[in-house]
């Protein structure tokens, strides 16, 4: 696969294993979006000159594209600047909705990316509604006693990720449905899931879902919102301009009716054309399905490799046969805790990984650790580069 991406012949010998944070765009993404600046970009919405309409359509197909990989609707596809931006938008909208209010109880797992705490913390201040976390149990999976226990009547927004960003744990999230009230919304982070596996939001069941594009291939600067279609009716957003508004007077304004009220501003067109270009470049080379079962092997060579070193390294997830998870693996040398060396010596010898809290603070400190290492594959990586990670690691333990 590496002949597809021109990083890895421009850098001969890079192995790259910080997926979690970021992966690398293959020739087409990089071509496609040069061809598109250079031919077809102009604004979209409202211009009808054949540059803005082949813009328009680029933008829209990009939609549909991403509709048809997570089994939705392109009517329910929003797009934002980044998953942060996504979540920010769809508290925000709640609240200004009246979905969430005073009183109220919001609950996220401990396992969350901070994109997923941050914004709840903040309007739980001046909305005065409560944030409470679920606990994980010794597999790193949800904790469901924790959860019956704190999911009573006050419960209106449950928000959690599918995949932690450091554990790799796979939450069954599906399952979680089944234990919510018609009364609760529910939000799921899948910017871990969806570059990795198949995602069905008719099997989730879920009112929202949030991704990003960075992560599967297409640029930065693009993050995806599915909005399940009657809540695209229903909710008002608190973040209007340009786009979001069918009608304005001195006194009043109207809003679109549909997925472009939640689209302020103009939109990010070129990060769209890019990750319409990746996903044509997944279903071409694998499709999604096959790059989750080349993930698979990684993950069960790692597992059994990070196994034969559990007296001197401490995983943070399950390394048990029957776990599931994605190749994301953070982890802490019992002897050696220093971080800068660990990640300097990798980077030393071309190996990207990455090092700190992964922005989930409250996990690690549940956990008792102060941060940990992290190494994560995608697509690309083979099990020659993860020989040559734990070739590194070794002399470090």
């Amino acid at each position: 696969m590496k002949k597809y991406f021109p990083i890895f012949q421009n850098n001969p010998g890079l192995v790259f294993l910080d997926n979690a944070a970021s992966t690398q765009k293959p020739q087409t993404v990089i071509d496609g979006v040069s061809e598109f600046l250079a031919n077809d970009y102009a604004n979209i919405h409202r211009g009808f000159y054949k540059l803005s309409e082949r813009s328009e359509l680029a933008y829209h197909a990009s939609k549909e594209k991403l509709a048809q990989l997570i089994r939705a609707e392109a009517k329910e596809i929003i797009y934002t600047y980044n998953a942060s931006y996504a979540f920010n938008l769809i508290a925000q909208t709640l609240v200004n909705s009246k979905k969430l209010w005073k009183g109220d109880t919001v609950l996220v797992g401990i396992w969350e990316h901070h994109s997923n705490i941050l914004v709840w913390q903040t309007l739980s201040k001046s909305i005065w509604f409560s944030l409470k976390f679920i606990a994980v149990n010794s597999h790193f999976d949800i904790d469901r006693e924790d959860f019956v226990t704190k999911y009573d009547e006050s419960v209106k927004v449950v928000s959690v990720s599918q995949v932690s960003n450091v554990t790799g744990t796979i939450i069954d999230v599906a399952r979680i449905k089944t234990l919510l009230r018609d009364d609760t919304f529910f939000i799921i982070d899948g910017s871990q899931s969806v570059p990795h596996f198949p995602v069905n939001m008719q099997t989730i069941g879920c009112d929202a879902f949030v991704m990003t594009a960075h992560k599967m291939l297409a640029h930065t600067g693009l993050g995806m919102l599915y909005l399940k279609h009657q809540w695209v009716k229903e909710l008002t957003p608190t973040i209007l301009w340009w786009g979001t508004v069918k009608d304005v007077s001195q006194d009043a304004f109207s809003l679109q009716g549909n997925t472009d009220k939640f689209e302020a501003g103009t939109p990010n067109i070129v990060g769209a054309v890019s990750l319409l270009k990746a996903l044509e470049f997944i279903e071409s080379v694998w499709g999604i399905e096959s790059i989750w079962n080349h993930e698979k092997e990684l993950v069960t060579y790692a597992t059994s490799e990070f196994t034969k070193r559990k007296e001197k390294v401490q995983v943070l997830g399950s390394l048990g046969e029957d776990t599931a998870r994605v190749g994301v693996f953070s982890f802490i040398p019992y002897e050696n805790q220093n971080f800068n060396r660990i990640w300097e010596t990798f980077a030393q010898n071309n190996i990207c990984i990455r090092a700190g809290g992964h922005c989930a603070y409250p996990l690690h400190k549940s956990l008792g650790v102060g941060g940990s290492a992290r190494m994560s594959s995608y697509l690309y990586n083979d099990i020659g580069d993860l020989e040559n990670f734990f070739a590194i690691l070794d002399p470090l333990i």
